[in-house]
């Protein structure tokens, strides 16, 4: 345990916040758009006003997801990315501006549904799920950007802790009478946007610590699009699962505790690397655990239904629920080794997941109320669905052992190389072609995976200016002048 001690320590203060807002934040949207919890101030919503809150919502998410796409390319191909602070300073204010104005149109919502006309109730619950929705992802980059920060294993012991966390602090807020639920979940989300902003100017780093290289952001999601998939497709099964469950036919109360219990056991299981193993594992195999859960939800969507609480429906939430944090942890780790904007890594994996999911929303929607426990339709949906995880499965991993390649291995065939394999084989002949000395080698390599010099240092456990030296040396002797000319070099060797 030592080594989790040590982790602790070097984030001190920061750490500390991080871990307190974060995990707030969580239980906001758990609230917010995880269960009916806000929107149970008035039981004249029903659920269809649900649907209603929860889709605007997300299509609210993707729609800002894709504006920062558009903005943060844009800037960072005229070099123009590096944000001062005052930029971290208008997302917050814009996250807390959205907030209140969706929770003055929820609370009005909630006084008037008895004696307001059902269809001008859903477009108010429709206004306030925007709303809400673009508070939500703007509050979700403060804590993306500093997530950006941490090394891979102080993010991910982090983001489980403050999962767990969050759960025993929503379980408590399930406790609470009625009138209390909306000003605890603007009170969360207000705290958790504050600890954002503070744990930013904690960290200690100059402002437009970012960049986009073009060439790099590309070489990082050809790496992240399997996971940025699995997740997606993940998503889109807890949406349709969400709707056709007859979670309708489930008490609040009873949904509520079931899907605490199955996370927190999920949660459980995550800890494990973190507090025992020394090395943490390559983070790509848990989806080799959360597919097969997924999985086993929709098998048995045909036989039980919505019995026991909604334990079907809690197996496909749990499989989104942790793709979601290792994807998180992946997106982090991924703008903390390259310096590459985390915005538009985030970006782009919500507005892959947020699409998904309100996909998966809308399908289910549609079709719950022609779904019935036994209905050959269902027993379809199931089947089906299934075929598509295991697809999943086979496309995610094929390359890695037990996958359909590990078959031609025992006969002695060719097996198709990894993206990362291919990079490192093609760096060897550059590196041989061109004489560089062994340390030169492996910053070679590592410049061509994307890592930034102060990254190299701390991997390769040397100065900063030692890199900078072998740096030199290597465009010397390649005759470029620039990373954007290593990467087209080293791209151009694998034609």
């Amino acid at each position: 345990m030592d080594h989790v001690r040590n982790i602790l320590s070097s984030l001190k203060g920061r750490g500390a916040v991080f871990f307190g807002g974060y995990a707030l934040y969580l239980v906001f949207s758990f609230m917010a758009f995880h269960s009916a919890t806000l929107t149970s101030v008035s039981l004249a919503i029903g659920h269809d006003g649900n649907v209603v809150f929860s889709a605007s919502a997300m299509a609210a998410r993707i729609g800002v997801c894709a504006l920062c796409v558009g903005v943060v390319w844009r800037l960072g191909t005229k070099g123009r990315l590096a944000a001062p602070r005052p930029f971290e300073w208008t997302l917050l204010v814009a996250a807390i501006a959205f907030l209140l104005g969706g929770m003055l149109v929820l609370a009005m919502v909630a006084s008037l549904a008895d004696a307001v006309e059902a269809s001008k109730i859903t477009v108010w619950l429709g206004v306030s799920g925007a709303l809400l929705g673009c508070g939500d992802v703007l509050v979700t980059f403060l804590w993306a950007r500093f997530s950006a920060t941490l090394d891979l294993r102080q993010v991910y012991l982090y983001v489980t802790l403050c999962n767990g966390a969050s759960l025993v602090l929503y379980f408590v807020a399930t406790l609470l009478p009625g009138p209390v639920v909306l000003p605890l979940a603007a009170a969360l989300f207000l705290a958790s946007a504050l600890a954002a902003q503070r744990s930013l100017v904690l960290r200690g780093e100059e402002d437009g610590g970012w960049t986009l290289d073009p060439t790099v952001a590309r070489a990082l999601f050809r790496d992240l699009w399997h996971p940025i998939l699995g997740t997606t497709i993940l998503c889109f099964m807890g949406g349709l699962m969400l709707q056709i469950s007859g979670l309708q036919d489930i008490s609040l109360g009873t949904f509520q505790q079931t899907s605490l219990w199955a996370s927190a056991a999920a949660i459980a299981c995550l800890l494990v690397p973190a507090l025992v193993v020394r090395k943490l594992p390559n983070l790509t195999r848990v989806y080799s655990v959360a597919l097969p859960v997924s999985a086993a939800g929709f098998l048995l969507l045909p036989l039980i239904w919505n019995a026991a609480g909604g334990i079907v429906n809690a197996f496909v939430q749990v499989g989104a629920m942790v793709a979601g944090i290792i994807l998180w942890c992946m997106l982090a780790d991924a703008a903390h080794r390259t310096r590459t904007s985390p915005i538009l890594l985030f970006s782009v994996a919500f507005l892959a997941t947020s699409a998904a999911q309100l996909a998966g929303t809308l399908v289910g929607w549609v079709n719950a109320e022609t779904l019935r426990q036994g209905d050959l339709a269902l027993t379809a949906i199931a089947l089906v669905s299934v075929y598509l995880l295991l697809l999943a499965a086979i496309v995610l991993f094929r390359n890695r052992s037990g996958a359909p390649g590990a078959a031609m291995a025992e006969e002695g065939a060719d097996l198709p190389v990894t993206p990362e394999e291919a990079l490192c084989q093609r760096c060897a002949v550059l590196a041989e072609r061109y004489g560089f000395t062994p340390r030169e080698s492996d910053i070679f390599l590592l410049l061509a995976q994307g890592y930034t010099m102060p990254a190299i240092s701390e991997r390769l456990f040397v100065s900063e200016n030692t890199v900078k030296s072998h740096v030199k040396r290597i465009y010397q002797k390649l005759g470029i002048h620039t990373r954007s000319e290593l990467i087209d070099l080293v791209n151009q060797a694998g034609d």
